[in-house]
């Protein structure tokens, strides 16, 4: 359990909520440290935690292939820092990592057990529904970030395509 309800406060999923509803949370809440370059999580697998930065910054990954290439590479979509959260995947069906996340410097994490974060919010419908609604905008912000980076991607590797067939 997490010493205070401060960083639950302070984040943007649970800034919402009154102490009490914090208190409640902050039981099923974990402190982490994870080291620079270190996996959180990786896109595809199952999503069982969710994690507020606390201190330090995730990077948010996709893996993508660019038409000229033959292994997918790593691009960076994001990078989340204090009261951010990372791993929303948890908490939507069918609980699989949309992205990767790994630590672009030391960090500290608060890690939440999300069936325990879920069984809670469908128990309190109206707590549920305002980490509901601070959610979505979450993904919402994250599917316009996501849009961006790989659009930058593509213009990239199209204006290097170019300059390599410009005899």
């Amino acid at each position: 359990m997490i010493d205070s309800i401060f960083p639950l406060r302070e984040s943007e999923l649970f800034s919402g909520l009154s102490s009490g509803d914090l208190s409640s949370i902050a039981n099923m809440c974990v402190d982490s440290r994870v080291g620079e370059g270190a996996m959180l999580f990786a896109q595809g697998h199952n999503a069982a935690w969710l994690y507020i930065v606390t201190d330090g910054l995730i990077a948010l990954q996709t893996s993508m292939r660019a038409p000229h290439a033959g292994q997918p590479r790593s691009t960076t979509v994001a990078l989340c820092g204090r009261g951010e959260i990372v791993g929303w995947s948890a908490m939507m069906e069918p609980f699989r990592y949309v992205l990767s996340a790994s630590a672009w410097h030391d960090c500290r994490l608060i890690a939440i057990d999300a069936s325990l974060l879920r069984r809670s919010l469908d128990s309190n419908p109206l707590i549920g529904f305002v980490v509901m609604q601070s959610l979505f905008q979450v993904m919402s912000r994250r599917a316009h970030q996501v849009t961006e980076a790989l659009v930058k991607e593509r213009q990239a590797t199209a204006a290097r395509m170019r300059t390599n067939t410009d005899w």
